[in-house]
């Protein structure tokens, strides 16, 4: 083995599919770490910036006390000075900021004292007869936070002599005076203005046991410089007074910011009124990538779990803080969907790589076959086996390794983003493509050795017993994976099994193992009956495919392994896109809807507002809802939907996913002391109880209605999210005004696959100006473009595609593996005068048994996954919770492998007959190549 045997077409047939191979399993790989960082970023994007922040909160009260025994400054004072503050802000800073947490620069972070609410004494102008209670906040740094709009910033004032003198905080409050600043948005709702003055009834005094009473005076009027940092979002109030409820109390909620040297006032006057501290640190998340956040996630929850760690006479204050962060829930249901994704793609992925293997291990036994005469010689002449498995595994390394480094590098530059250390920890990781280099390397090298070694016992084995033994063991391992897989399932995050995630392998390998054993009866019962016809050359066909070793174990599991795969990917990416549909329905309730905005609660759609909804173009069906809690006698609330009976149950028959509405039922007229027939969901039957009741509406301005349940719907487009609901008539809902004004429809369905959009939001602007318009197109395409959907949909096409190549190969390889013995049968067939029909007839059935046996196995198999894996593979993942997505067997997923494997078989056979043309028409009796390896 010196050299002189060259790789030639064999080794580049090996080399090519150790190319695909290697590009498969790098790609893929990469693309699983890209999509996830992406991913990652997509949520993290839409993530508020209080939630991107590492939050610390802690009583006054318990800081002071502590800080008092470990303090000599503080020890006789009722306040803490802004350097004690400082210094705890910056020991937390640099408790947090470790690796692999990273921390914003420190001019982000910001540090707060914040009262409860207290009511405000006395009417506000904008109040609307409303009582206003008031929050006080001193946040630093506060400049470079807001800007100036009218009069100035608060400044301090002196602390009157009863509250700054000895004793505890709180002995007395005359003339106690707090400059704050309110912002333009909470000014304007309680209208205010620079100059204005309000009463607070503060925390009780020590004295007297009686409320304080706190001037607060506004100096000036702001606005925020960045609305959407955490200074103003972890406290929306202070952002924008706004309506409040407690249980049948409705007032204004507001917020009033005092200025930097205000801390001592502000501690002084309500330290002892449940103060809270505040530290704030915004997180740098600008460079994460997706193998770094379950290390971020562990991170924070240790922070939040564990008290940090501060310096000398701060130490103490460590038990009193809180620690969270908004973050930790948000990467953990990100790492949740991210590992159920996972989960799934391993199943392809190990599926894949087995495939491949086998179809490697196939081609390996074609380069043995197809040299075996040559190899025999050179052992004759006295070659060891070592010789001879290191010549060809040489021959085999010098094709395999080029073209695995090219595939490796050609994915990275098909796939670019993903560093190698990501690439390595992704799923499939390094070991794929090195697993398959290896095969398509030591393959060829110990098949061609293995037939060629000595054996101390030259007696005949028993090949028939080891056979079923052999056989018996491989289906007991598969059907305890199977029931493995079964009870375990695929759990997320729990790492990866090979053995569970083998299952699609796992059906597989019983389905071949049967199919090969009724594989020779079959055969031997056509031979008998081509026996007895004229057709000679489908008699030898068959006969060839009887006595050969046409369709060994190897070849029949590679075939049938990549239909199932393709098969399986297909399955699933119809499953998730049923899915996406059906969530995308229960998401919106029809094409487009018209609702108001949460800053409209008074928002209505009148009667001209409809009808030009109504002509916009593409609009098939449209129907007006009135939707507003009402109150059963038992004081629980359902939601009334009035709508018009005909219209509604038109456009519900035209939404999929939802009941169909009955309107026969809504159209029955309530009379006089007779209840209005409704429908109803089972939760609101349950509230409404058996016999007739009378709901009241939240509205003053309408009557109530007396009902009864006529029947159950389960859902509805007018609430697609469910509940508690009540479907009765427009006619049925009667004003309390008079004159009676219309009733108020706040809500508009439309239904109609071309909906002109942009028509449609010009419509809605001109005339309903605070209504949202949502198009259910929006959602579904949301859910489809999802960073971690996009990837999995991928990574599907790109497993269809390589079984496609792998079971193309596979037909190639078996046609391959009789090339030399059919050349001479073609060869006398075409001496004795049959012509090239008969010669064509005679291979397609050497073939065709062994793909129509292929296709028994992988049809079989398909049945099978959906029984075996749809119980233990959430789907939901991609969809949302709203919507189970279930795996399940269809014509199309049976379709895909059988045409696969008509247009594979069709391929195949096209270059086994032209070649054996050249064969027939060569003069000068030399042997060609059959297959182009």
């Amino acid at each position: 083995m010196r050299g002189r045997h060259r790789p030639g077409r064999l080794y580049l047939g090996l080399a090519l599919l150790t190319f695909c191979a290697v590009f498969a399993a790098t790609a893929g790989a990469r693309e699983a770490v890209t999509s996830r960082t992406e991913a990652a970023r997509d949520t993290l994007a839409t993530a508020t910036a209080t939630t991107r922040s590492i939050t610390v909160t802690a009583a006054w009260d318990e800081v002071e006390n502590v800080l008092s025994y470990s303090s000599d400054a503080i020890a006789n004072t009722s306040v803490l000075p802004p350097a004690t503050i400082d210094a705890i802000s910056a020991s937390l800073r640099s408790n947090f900021n470790r690796s692999p947490v990273r921390l914003s620069p420190a001019a982000t972070d910001w540090s707060s004292l914040t009262t409860p609410y207290y009511l405000v004494s006395g009417g506000q102008p904008g109040a609307g007869g409303l009582p206003v209670k008031l929050a006080v906040t001193e946040r630093q740094p506060l400049g470079p936070q807001v800007r100036l709009v009218s009069g100035r910033l608060p400044a301090a004032t002196p602390v009157p002599p009863a509250a700054a003198g000895p004793g505890p905080p709180g002995a007395g409050r005359a003339g106690a005076i707090l400059q704050v600043a309110l912002t333009s948005q909470t000014a304007a709702a309680l209208g205010l203005r620079a100059g204005s003055r309000l009463g607070i009834t503060g925390p009780e005094l020590a004295s007297t046991g009686a409320p304080a009473a706190i001037t607060v005076l506004v100096t000036g009027i702001v606005v925020p410089v960045d609305p959407g940092s955490s200074f103003w979002g972890v406290d929306p109030g202070i952002l924008a007074a706004a309506r409040q409820q407690s249980g049948q109390l409705r007032y204004w909620a507001g917020g009033a910011i005092v200025g930097p040297g205000e801390a001592d006032e502000l501690q002084s006057y309500f330290g002892p009124g449940h103060l809270q501290m505040q530290w704030a640190f915004p997180l740098d998340v600008s460079s994460l990538d997706g193998q770094q956040v379950q290390p971020l996630s562990d991170a924070l929850g240790r922070l939040s779990s564990q008290a940090p760690t501060l310096p000398g006479y701060l130490a103490p204050v460590a038990a009193t803080v809180t620690v969270s962060s908004g973050l930790f829930f948000s990467l953990n249901t990100f790492i949740a969907t991210a590992q159920s994704v996972d989960a799934l793609l391993w199943l392809l992925y190990v599926s894949l790589t087995v495939a491949g293997l086998a179809v490697l291990l196939l081609a390996g036994r074609t380069v043995a076959v197809r040299r075996s005469a040559e190899i025999t010689l050179i052992r004759a002449r006295g070659a060891s086996l070592r010789q001879i498995a290191i010549g060809t595994g040489r021959l085999a390394g010098l094709a395999c390794v080029p073209a695995a480094a090219l595939a490796a590098g050609l994915a990275v530059l098909a796939v670019p983003g993903a560093g190698p250390a990501q690439g390595a920890g992704s799923a499939g990781g390094w070991w794929p493509p090195a697993a398959v280099l290896a095969v398509a390397v030591a393959g060829p090298a110990l098949i061609a050795a293995w037939p060629h070694r000595r054996t101390a016992a030259p007696r005949r084995p028993r090949r028939a017993g080891r056979r079923l033994v052999f056989e018996a063991a491989l289906v007991s391992a598969s059907v305890a994976g199977i029931v493995i897989f079964r009870d375990q399932g695929a759990p997320a995050g729990s790492g990866v099994n090979l053995y569970t995630s083998s299952a699609p392998v796992l059906v597989a390998i019983p389905a071949v193992i049967v199919v090969l054993r009724l594989y020779p009866l079959a055969l031997r019962g056509l031979l008998r009956g081509f026996a007895r016809g004229s057709r000679a050359p489908a008699f030898l066909g068959l006969a060839r495919a009887s006595r050969s070793a046409l369709t060994p174990a190897l070849t029949a599991f590679a075939l049938v392994l990549a239909l199932t795969v393709a098969a399986f990917a297909g399955m699933v990416r119809d499953a998730v896109a049923g899915g996406e549909v059906a969530a995308s329905w229960q998401a919106v309730g029809a094409d487009a809807t018209v609702t108001p905005s949460y800053a409209a609660p008074g928002y209505t759609i009148s009667p001209a507002a409809a009808q030009a909804i109504r002509a916009v173009p593409g609009v098939a069906q449209a129907a007006g809802v009135m939707d507003e809690p009402w109150t059963t006698p038992a004081g629980r609330q359902v939601s009334v939907l009035a709508v018009d009976p005909a219209s509604y149950a038109r456009l519900a028959a035209r939404t999929p996913g939802f009941a169909p509405v009955p309107a026969a039922l809504l159209a029955t007229p309530g009379r006089p002391g007779v209840p209005q027939p409704v429908l109803v969901s089972p939760q609101a039957a349950a509230d409404l109880g058996a016999g007739p009741v009378t709901l009241k509406a939240s509205l003053a301005s309408l009557q109530p209605v007396r009902v009864r349940v006529a029947g159950l719907l389960a859902s509805t487009p007018a609430l697609p999210g469910g509940g508690a609901f009540v479907i009765m008539p427009l006619a049925a809902v009667k004003s309390a005004l008079t004159p009676a004004v219309p009733v108020p429809v706040n809500k508009m369905l439309l239904a109609g696959g071309s909906i002109d959009q942009e028509r449609l939001r010009a419509v809605v602007r001109q005339v309903s100006p605070a209504g949202v318009v949502t198009f259910r197109s929006a959602a579904l395409s949301a859910l489809a473009s999802g960073p971690l959907q996009h990837a999995a949909f991928t990574l599907f096409s790109l497993a269809v595609a390589l079984a496609a190549i792998l079971g193309l190969a596979a037909l190639l390889l078996e046609l391959a593996l009789g090339a030399a013995e059919r050349e001479v049968t073609l060869a006398r067939l075409a001496a004795l005068g049959l012509g090239e029909g008969q010669r064509a007839l005679m291979v397609a059935m050497e073939v065709l048994p062994a793909v129509i046996a292929a296709v028994v196995a992988a049809g079989a198999c398909v049945l099978l996954l959906p029984r075996v894996l749809a119980p233990d593979l959430d789907l939901s993942v991609f969809t949302g919770p709203s919507v189970t997505v279930r795996l399940a067997a269809d014509a199309a997923s049976f379709a895909v492998p059988l045409a696969g494997v008509a247009v594979l078989a069709a391929v195949a056979l096209a270059l086994e007959i032209r070649s054996g043309r050249g064969r027939a028409a060569g003069r000068d009796g030399t042997r060609t190549s059959t297959i182009v390896l």
